[in-house]
């Protein structure tokens, strides 16, 4: 694999650059969990722990930067081509984008009958949690099948009736990180 060649130049180029270690084994970890079968969730542990290399580049010296940036890029370009040949279905983003639509609309519908003046009439909340539950659970399947958890997602199917404010930020926020 690409990316264990360039793990391998980054490892040996920051052996010196102490506060780099733990986000250089973190790195390491989740391109070793590929090894074991590279999965849309594996490709996201990867992305989100060479993000965090990349960040901390900025917080060296000249001379570690410039000798480490460059490996960086190439781990970069190699998770990029390994990102188009591992990720999700079309489809399933899709079905992400409607469910998180959905969401937000409720959300929002919730979020102005806090407000709304005294006495006022209660307006019925859009999409009941029946609904989103129905169609979270194919959703939550695709979604398991490529290696996400997914457990705000899994509170709404365990519990529908227990939707609220905070839950569908927990799920929107959930599908945002898979979804990419």
């Amino acid at each position: 694999m690409l990316l264990e060649a360039a793990m391998f130049q980054l490892k040996s180029a920051t052996a010196s650059v102490n506060e780099m270690q733990l986000m250089v084994s973190l790195l390491s970890n989740a391109i070793e969990a590929a090894g074991n079968g590279v999965s849309p969730a594996v490709v996201n542990d990867i992305e989100f722990a060479l993000n965090d290399v990349a960040a901390s580049i900025a917080d060296l010296s000249a001379a570690d930067a410039e000798r480490i940036a460059p490996i960086v890029t190439v781990l970069q370009d190699d998770l990029e081509r390994l990102k188009e040949s591992t990720s999700l279905a079309p489809a399933v983003v899709n079905a992400i984008r409607v469910l998180q639509g959905k969401l937000k609309t409720r959300r929002a519908a919730i979020e102005r009958q806090t407000y709304r003046p005294e006495g006022a009439p209660e307006e019925p909340l859009p999409h009941p949690p029946e609904e989103l539950q129905r169609e979270a659970v194919p959703l939550r399947h695709q979604l398991a099948a490529a290696g996400f958890a997914t457990p705000a997602l899994d509170g709404l199917i365990a519990d529908a009736s227990s939707l609220r404010f905070h839950s569908i930020t927990e799920i929107l926020n959930e599908l945002d990180v898979i979804a990419g």
